[in-house]
């Protein structure tokens, strides 16, 4: 092959080893810990807060309930009791028991709601579960595949490295050193129909011949980068 013809069979070795490098670092990375059960696990982990906060809130809710309902109980039974003849007091006193059941009655209604939001929590925590266990039986079943993937690429990889050394070998040093000095990506691009395809401009009748030629390196007049035909 010709100098510019080893170059982008060199670039072409390159981007396939990035690709392969790429793939195995991904797998590798999903066989170590899948991100789906990872979040699947952060989901569980956040509906246990949540569960933890409304039991927490019902317990409270019960609590001051049954203390308000112990005075409740307390105070009817001292109205009820006889004791107080006073008109006034008794009089104050049916009021307070009034307001009190009044009250009693929000506290009812408030601690449905509670125990409704502790309901949702619980069942959220059972769906996370039921998730979580969906995706680590899904994960488990794919790795025999990826494994058998990882092993085709790790193979692949060290043919594509060799490969690339054997090529890059055969560049004359004073365009390996061209090739190494560009900085644009791709450094090497084919002539389609007399067309740069990196740049989309057409090459020069006399950078055609001396493409066919192909004795001399010819470079892009706009994108400078190295031209090989197709």
């Amino acid at each position: 092959m010709k100098p510019a013809q080893l170059l982008f069979e060199h670039q072409r070795l390159v981007d396939r080893e990035r690709i392969l490098r790429e793939d195995i670092e991904r797998v590798t990375a999903r066989l170590q810990s899948d991100p789906e059960v990872v979040e699947l696990e952060t989901s569980l982990a956040e509906a246990r807060a949540i569960q933890e906060v409304a039991a927490a809130r019902l317990r409270e809710s019960d609590h001051e309930r049954e203390a308000h309902r112990t005075r409740l109980r307390s105070r009817e039974k001292e109205l009820m009791s006889g004791r107080i003849r006073n008109p006034t007091e008794l009089m104050q006193m049916s009021e307070e028991v009034s307001h009190m059941k009044a009250r009693f009655a929000e506290e009812e209604d408030a601690e449905m709601r509670l125990m409704e939001d502790a309901d949702a929590a619980d069942q959220a925590v059972r769906d996370a579960i039921a998730n979580l266990e969906d995706g680590r039986r899904r994960s488990a079943a794919d790795e025999p595949s990826l494994r058998h993937e990882l092993a085709g690429w790790t193979a692949e990889l060290g043919e594509v490295v060799a490969e690339r050394d054997s090529v890059w070998e055969q560049v004359p040093p004073a365009v390996q050193a061209a090739y190494s000095r560009m900085r644009m990506n791709p450094r090497v691009a084919q002539v389609v129909n007399n067309q740069c395809t990196a740049c989309r401009v057409t090459v020069t009748s006399s950078g055609m011949q001396m493409l066919r030629k192909g004795d001399e390196i010819v470079h892009c007049e706009h994108c400078g980068r190295i031209l090989v035909r197709d």
